[in-house]
């Protein structure tokens, strides 16, 4: 059984990945070790004679109205599947199971008796489609090194059914998918999903492309005026305009099409290779915190906290990237 989110009823600390956990013979409470060999005998010993059982107390609590959060150890309602508090996920495993089998019966996706939508009014039934954070994927599922898909939804935290899905597929089928969103954000997509060192390497040497082509059409201003002044005098014109060109100024007039060439074959490769880098990246930063985290800490709560997206630094992005995509076409159009 996994203890991760629990707390020892002695120390009162959250049991870690790594801790040396042992658990009453009688009852099935979870200690740590060292707190179970101070106190010497089971903190639950005066409810064994009530019949105590550790097992079954965390089922009924799991079947309950409401479902304690195991990181800030808020109630939420048992239909919830984000703790409404700190927007952790809510570990249900029966309310995940109990989902997927009725999203599975359901036609169209999840939505029930579809044919009486119009009932509704007279208190025909209408069931919603069940939202499941992991996609359908086991929350024990093993994605290798110890790190389980639950965890990785966890870090993961934006569109976790997507990833969790497709890390799944990675780690048992050795298939990905092609990232459209990484393909066309390219580097500052790496850095969104805190990725910096690999995003910051590809978004530099995205920027010194679009610097060089800058440089170019800057410095020879006038080249592409003329072309641009040949080009609206029709098809004629610009070819006997290209044919007096030498090759170098030729290479120049063509620098912005070789660079938004090169820069195709990166959203392309990355596009191609982000679901792969990304899995790999969310596994080591997943064992990193569990290995470093304090006696004190939930695990799970930093799971959330280093994990998810960097929303400032996306936006800081995107807007740069707008005004150096287009700042070339607007200098031409000035000349």
């Amino acid at each position: 059984m996994d203890f991760i989110g629990n707390k020892c009823p002695v120390c009162e600390r959250y049991f870690h990945a790594d801790d040396d956990v042992v658990v009453c013979p009688e009852c099935g409470t979870p200690h740590h070790r060292e707190c179970y060999d101070l106190l010497g005998h089971c903190a639950s010993e005066d409810r064994h004679k009530d019949g105590y059982d550790f097992a079954n107390d965390e089922e009924q609590n799991n079947n309950a109205d409401v479902i304690v959060c195991k990181s800030c150890g808020k109630e939420n309602d048992k239909y919830q599947f984000f703790c409404k508090y700190c927007s952790a996920p809510l570990t249900n495993e029966d309310q995940q199971k109990q989902g997927n089998q009725q999203q599975g019966q359901q036609p169209y996706g999840g939505f029930g008796n579809v044919g009486n939508m119009g009932g509704m009014g007279a208190g025909t039934p209408f069931s919603m489609p069940a939202f499941d954070p992991l996609g359908g994927v086991p929350s024990e599922e093993d994605f290798g090194d110890g790190v389980t898909a639950g965890e990785t939804a966890k870090y993961v935290k934006q569109n976790t059914p997507y990833y969790v899905r497709v890390f799944n597929n990675i780690k048992n089928f050795n298939k990905s998918k092609f990232n459209f969103a990484a393909a066309l954000f390219s580097g500052g997509y790496l850095l969104y999903r805190k990725m910096y060192k690999l995003g910051a390497f590809i978004l530099t040497i995205e920027f010194a492309m679009y610097a060089a082509m800058m440089y170019v059409v800057i410095a020879y201003s006038d080249l592409y005026s003329q072309f641009y002044n040949a080009y609206l005098g029709g098809m004629n014109n610009s070819t006997a305009f290209l044919a007096k060109l030498s090759w170098n100024d030729a290479f120049k007039l063509y620098v912005p099409a070789i660079v938004y060439a090169l820069l195709i074959g990166i959203m392309i490769i990355v596009g191609a290779n982000f679901n792969r880098w990304y899995f790999k990246h969310c596994k080591g930063e997943i064992i990193k915190i569990k290995q470093n985290t304090a006696a004190d800490e939930n695990p799970e709560t930093l799971l959330q906290t280093k994990g998810g997206v960097n929303v400032p630094l996306a936006i800081s992005l995107m807007i740069t990237f707008i005004i150096v995509r287009y700042l070339p076409s607007f200098i031409v159009s000035m000349f």
